[in-house]
């Protein structure tokens, strides 16, 4: 009866500290709404596919969860976010973690014929944001860098411009 009285005064504290696993799902990829225009007229009908694990050059990876979309008549597209099941400890109290994050954002015309919208710089270290992103994707220009500004600064390449539409209110 001692053990039972102690192990239930315990178990805040193990939950508050993060030392209690149990299935949960980590956000991977963000919700991104946005638009694609090639020399400043709407691309209709271009495939816009979301990833949350994809290579350097621009490939989804086999182990990859992907959502796909197709902008509307002005060009524009709504997608994620993507949610992985996991289970692990994840810390309440501190929200503390360290998970690269290399998701991406592809485009094609056809759904065959991919390139890189945007992709995440792989060797960084943060959490996706959990705000929405909005995307302005201009296929007719170069691949430049972009940085969607929040608490974790997320920085990547493509010809989709990414930023954060609004801060997640604390």
């Amino acid at each position: 009866m001692k053990s039972l009285t102690q192990g239930l005064l315990l178990a805040p504290f193990a939950v508050l500290t993060g030392c209690v696993y149990w299935p949960h799902h980590d956000l991977t990829a963000p919700t991104i709404s946005g638009t694609v225009v090639r020399a400043g007229k709407p691309v209709v009908g271009e495939h816009v596919q979301l990833a949350d694990v994809m290579t350097t050059s621009g490939d989804v990876s086999p182990s990859a969860l992907t959502q796909e979309t197709i902008t509307d008549a002005q060009g524009h597209f709504s997608i994620g976010p993507i949610r992985r099941f996991a289970k692990t400890a994840p810390m309440p109290l501190f929200n503390v973690r360290n998970n690269v994050v290399p998701w991406g954002l592809r485009l094609s015309p056809d759904a065959r014929t991919w390139q890189a919208g945007w992709l995440t710089d792989a060797t960084l270290i943060g959490d996706v944001p959990d705000a929405p992103i909005i995307a302005a994707c201009d296929l007719g220009a170069a691949s430049k860098s972009s940085v969607i500004t929040g608490d974790n600064a997320m920085v990547g390449n493509g010809p989709c411009n990414l930023s954060m539409a609004s801060k997640k209110k604390k």
